[in-house]
């Protein structure tokens, strides 16, 4: 049974920013709760909702104290509320839970117990399973890693390269990495979790486990799938003027990690153009492609993606039929990962 906050001071704080998701909100809640072992805590931020949020918390609030709600008189933005969240916290590790995600049983057990082994680590790192609205198993990177365990600098940063990065919300990390790196960049944007990450891999030792820890949710009407093209990109070159004006890393490591990131950034461009296309959004697959041409030269690309929105634009059967070509290549690219789903769709909550 986990330990009630009258036993034992918390060792764990659950961080959750909220804004209008009352139901998936109940679910993330649930999860933190339901941990075993360490003794912690769970802190919902409402973003001004508006809405039934505030009942739903507090109800569950009745039935638990360990779970406490703050909402915000006005609307502070995405950011804000989620910075003021961090800088609550007051035990000696944290994770940070999206409202549309939820945690896996055993998560903060298994990672509290690796990290009092390892002093030196100031975070530990499991496996995020990503997962569709119609809960697909679509991937769990850490996974496909080539070992588990202790990585040391420059390693840890090395190979979360090419799309390996942990998703943060199967991550507990210390509460001294805000006093090390600080808060995540607001100026990195969507990638801001990911450049946290690696901020922290760069500058500290880590524990990476095979264990399935937590699920994110792949939401179609998310913000991250739903903005313009504006709303990331200029994050991701903030993400690599981060790295390279980092003096974490000596000269021959940063300049590896700068071509490793500028590789993931060709290839995001590239893919998110290709997924727009396939819903119609022009001005997105153009400007991705622009984007291709402009900071990376890469013609090629950059071609292939505006010559596909100028046809599809234009030809209504064209873009029916890229439509069509696209959905089935993911199809497949799903099909091809049942393994995930037979090994792990067990954990899923299908409610």
């Amino acid at each position: 049974m986990s330990r009630s906050v009258d036993e034992a001071p918390p060792l764990v704080t659950t961080i959750i920013p909220t804004y209008r998701r009352p139901g998936l909100l109940k679910r993330a809640i649930a999860s933190s709760l339901e941990q075993t072992g360490p003794a912690h805590i769970v802190r919902v931020f409402d973003n001004a909702s508006g809405d039934e949020t505030g009942r739903v918390v507090e109800e569950m609030a009745s039935k638990d104290p360990r779970l406490a709600y703050h909402c915000h008189q006005e609307n502070l933005g995405a950011y804000a509320n989620f910075e003021f969240g961090l800088r609550s916290v007051e035990t000696p590790f944290f994770s940070i839970l999206s409202d549309d995600d939820y945690l896996l049983p055993g998560f903060y057990s298994r990672a509290i117990r690796d990290l009092q082994d390892h002093p030196e680590a100031m975070f530990w790192a499991g496996m995020t399973l990503s997962v569709d609205d119609q809960g697909r198993i679509w991937d769990a990177r850490v996974d496909r890693w080539s070992r588990e365990g202790l990585f040391e600098p420059p390693e840890g940063l090395m190979s979360m390269m090419h799309g390996m990065a942990p998703i943060w919300t199967g991550i507990v990390f210390r509460r001294d990495v805000l006093h090390s790196i600080g808060l995540p960049d607001r100026e990195a944007l969507g990638p801001s979790d990911l450049d946290f990450v690696l901020k922290a891999s760069a500058a500290h030792p880590f524990v990476l486990r095979k264990y399935p820890s937590a699920v994110f949710t792949l939401n179609p009407s998310s913000f991250s799938a739903t903005q313009p093209l504006s709303s990331f990109w200029p994050g991701w070159l903030k993400m690599l003027s981060n790295l390279e004006g980092s003096d974490r890393l000596d000269q021959h490591a940063k300049a590896i990690a700068l071509e490793a990131l500028r590789q993931d950034a060709r290839q995001m461009l590239f893919r998110r153009g290709a997924n727009a296309l396939s819903l119609a959004r022009y001005d997105f697959t153009q400007e991705a492609a622009q984007a291709l041409r402009s900071f990376f030269g890469d013609g090629w690309r950059a071609s292939i993606l505006a010559v596909l929105a100028w046809v599809c634009e234009r030809f209504g059967y064209a873009q029916g039929a890229y439509t069509r070509a696209y959905r089935f290549t993911e199809r497949r690219l799903v099909e091809s990962r049942s393994g995930l789903e037979s090994r792990f769709g067990h954990l899923l909550r299908r409610t």
